[in-house]
C-alpha cells in the first residue's frame, strides 16, 4: 500500500501531538559519538565555488510579497537562476551559514537564515541545472560552510526530476531540491525528530521561495513526487536521507502559472536508467534504531507510482459572510484591515536581523505595534503554485500586547484579522506550555499557530499527509518569520505546547484540527554573546 496504509502515520500523528512527553523521554545526548556535524561535507567532490560577495539589498520586501520586486541590483540577473550571481545570492539568502555566535555562553552557535531546532539544521539543499548559462549543467549540493557548489553529478538531468515529479519542468531555469539528513536530529530527539525535519524542510522551502521573487524567478512547490528516483539521482544513503520538496524556478516573465501534469512513470523503471552514484561524505557511526518510529513513517510515507499522487485541490472560494450583532455567535466587532505598516525594509536586511530571541526567549514587555500585526495577517498565506492546491494550514493568533488592539484570540480571513473570542483570565504559560522554560509566555505580544486538518492531510495523501502537513505548514511559518523580522520582532518557533489546551484556548471544535506551530513574536532583550555576522 505505501504511502496509502495510514496505520504508522495515525499513530505518529497521535504521539508526537498528543503524547509528546513520554515521546520525549526517550532522546539523546549532545557531544557524543553520535552527535553528527553540523555541515554536510563531501569528501571526494569536484567543488565550484560561488562568488564570495552576496549583494546587501535585493529589493523592499512589500514589493516581493506584491509580485513586484525591484529590479535587482547589479550585479545580479535578474531571473537568471543559472547565473553564478544569482544562484549564489539565492542560496545564501535562502539557506545560507549567517551567523556564528561567539561569547560567555555559546549555546547553539552555528546558525543560517532559517530557524531550526538547536540550530541542528537536519535540511540540505541540493540544486539541478539544465545548463545552457555560465553553471554547467549537473546536480550540486549546497556547502553552506564554504558557499561553494559540490559537483555530484555532470550533465541535464532535468527530465529525471520531471518525471519523478510527474510534471513538465521545461523552462525551468534551476530546480532546489530540499531533502532530510534524519539523524542530524534524530540523534537528540530519536523518535519525535520527524516532525521537526518536515518543519524546517518547508521553512527553507519558504524562504527560498522568497528570495526567488526578489531576484526575478516564480517557484513551484512539488510534495509527490517518486522518492527513490530523486534520492537516487541526489545519491543519498537510502533510509536515512530523504527528498522532501522539490521547488523548480522560472524566469517570473515565462514562468507557467500552475503545475503542469506531465507523463506517467514508476520508481522502478527510472530507477533503473539512472547510474548509482558513490559520494562520501564525513559521518558518524549511528544506531538508526533509536529512532525507528521516525524511519518506519518515512518508509511509509514513499510514492513508488506517479498513479498514487492525489490530484490538486480546487482553489478555495471566499471566506463566508460572518454575522455580527448581539445575537450571532461570534458577535465581535466588524473586522477593519488595521493600521497601515510603513514601508517594509529590503528583504536582505530583514533575512540577515531575522532572530529566534536567544536560548531563552524573554521579550521586551511592553506592547508592539500594531501596523507590525497587521504585516503578518496581510502576506502569511502565500500564493505559490503547487502540486496540491491551496496551503492547509490556517493562522490563528493570541494578541496580548499590542497596541490599539484589544487583547483576544484572532483569526485571519483574507489578510484581514477578526476577533473571535476574549482571553482568558491568567498566565497562559500555566495552560500552554510544558518543558524546560525556554519561553516568557507572559511577555510574548503574540503567539501564532497554524493548523491544519489532519483527517483531510490522511484522506488525501495517506501516509504520506504528515510529511505534506508539516511541509506546507512551514512554508507559512516561515513567511511569519520574515514578516515580524520586517516590525523589528524576533519569531521563535517553539514545539513545547500542550495541544489540548491550545485548542481550547483557541475554540477549535473540529476533532481533526491540530496546531501544528507555534511561533512566538516579541521584541528580544539583549543577550550575552557577540553574534558575528557571516557574509560572503
Amino acid at each position: 500500500m505505501g504511502a496509502r496504509d495510514v496505520g504508522v502515520a495515525d499513530d505518529y500523528w497521535r504521539d508526537t501531538f498528543y503524547n509528546v512527553v513520554a515521546l520525549m523521554a526517550e532522546t539523546g545526548s549532545e557531544g557524543g559519538p553520535d552527535d553528527p556535524p553540523r555541515f554536510k561535507r563531501y569528501l571526494d567532490r569536484p567543488r565550484h565555488p560561488l562568488p564570495q560577495q552576496v549583494p546587501l539589498r535585493l529589493g523592499p520586501l512589500d514589493r516581493v510579497l506584491a509580485g513586484d520586486p525591484s529590479p535587482s541590483p547589479p550585479p545580479l540577473r535578474a531571473g537568471r537562476a543559472d547565473h553564478p550571481d544569482t544562484l549564489g545570492a539565492l542560496l545564501y539568502y535562502g539557506y545560507g551559514f549567517s551567523r556564528q555566535d561567539v561569547g560567555a555562553y555559546f549555546g547553539w552557535p552555528y546558525h543560517r537564515i532559517v530557524p531550526s531546532a538547536r540550530c541542528f539544521y537536519p535540511t540540505e539543499l541540493y540544486v539541478v541545472t539544465p545548463g545552457g548559462g555560465q553553471t554547467p549543467a549537473g546536480v550540486y549540493h549546497y556547502d553552506q560552510l564554504h558557499h561553494a557548489l559540490v559537483e555530484l553529478r555532470g550533465g541535464d538531468h532535468l527530465g529525471v526530476l520531471a518525471a519523478a515529479a510527474g510534471a513538465r519542468l521545461d523552462g525551468a531555469a534551476a530546480v532546489a531540491v530540499l531533502t532530510s539528513h534524519f539523524w542530524k536530529t534524530a540523534f537528540r530527539y530519536r523518535h519525535y525528530a520527524y516532525r521537526l525535519c518536515s518543519q524546517e524542510a518547508g521553512m527553507v522551502t519558504g524562504n527560498l521561495l522568497l528570495v526567488a521573487q526578489a531576484l526575478g524567478l516564480t517557484g513551484h512547490v512539488h510534495h509527490q513526487y517518486l522518492d527513490e528516483a530523486v534520492d537516487r539521482l541526489l545519491g543519498l544513503a537510502p533510509g536515512e536521507e530523504r527528498t522532501m520538496a522539490i521547488v523548480p524556478l522560472y524566469p517570473a516573465d515565462a514562468a507557467p502559472p500552475a503545475v503542469r501534469p506531465g507523463s506517467g512513470a514508476t520508481a522502478a523503471e527510472l530507477c533503473a536508467a539512472i547510474a548509482p552514484l558513490r559520494a562520501p561524505y564525513a559521518d558518524v557511526p549511528k544506531d538508526l534504531s533509536l529512532a525507528r518510529r521516525l524511519y518506519d513513517l518515512d518508509r511509509e510515507s514513499v510514492l513508488r507510482d506517479t498513479a498514487e499522487f492525489a490530484p490538486p485541490r480546487p482553489p478555495a472560494g471566499p471566506p463566508p459572510a460572518r454575522r455580527t450583532g448581539s445575537h450571532a455567535p461570534d458577535s465581535a466587532p466588524d473586522p477593519s484591515p488595521g493600521p497601515a505598516p510603513g514601508p517594509a525594509p529590503d528583504l536582505a536586511v530583514t533575512l540577515r536581523g531575522r532572530h529566534s530571541g536567544g536560548t531563552l526567549f524573554r521579550p521586551i514587555p511592553e506592547p508592539i505595534d500594531a501596523a507590525a500585526l497587521t504585516r503578518v495577517a496581510r502576506h502569511a498565506d502565500g500564493l505559490t503554485p503547487t502540486d496540491i492546491g491551496a496551503p492547509p494550514a490556517r493562522l490563528h493568533l493570541v494578541v496580548q500586547h499590542v497596541s490599539d488592539l484589544p487583547a483576544g484570540i484572532y483569526r485571519t480571513d483574507g489578510g484581514v484579522l477578526h476577533q473571535a473570542r476574549e482571553l482568558p483570565p491568567g498566565r497562559l504559560d500555566r495552560h500552554l506550555t510544558y518543558g524546560p522554560p525556554v519561553l516568557d509566555t507572559s511577555t510574548v505580544n503574540v503567539l501564532c499557530y497554524l493548523i491544519v486538518d489532519r483527517d483531510q492531510a490522511t484522506s488525501r495523501f495517506g501516509g504520506r499527509g504528515y510529511r505534506i502537513a508539516g511541509v506546507a505548514a512551514g512554508i507559512t511559518a516561515q513567511r511569519v518569520c520574515v514578516l515580524a523580522a520586517a516590525g523589528g520582532l524576533a519569531a521563535r518557533p517553539l514545539n513545547s505546547y500542550d495541544v489540548r489546551e491550545v485548542r481550547r484556548l483557541l475554540a477549535i471544535e473540529e476533532e481533526s484540527a491540530i496546531p501544528v506551530f507555534q511561533i512566538a513574536l516579541g521584541r528580544r532583550t539583549p543577550t550575552p554573546q557577540y553574534e558575528m555576522p557571516i557574509v560572503f
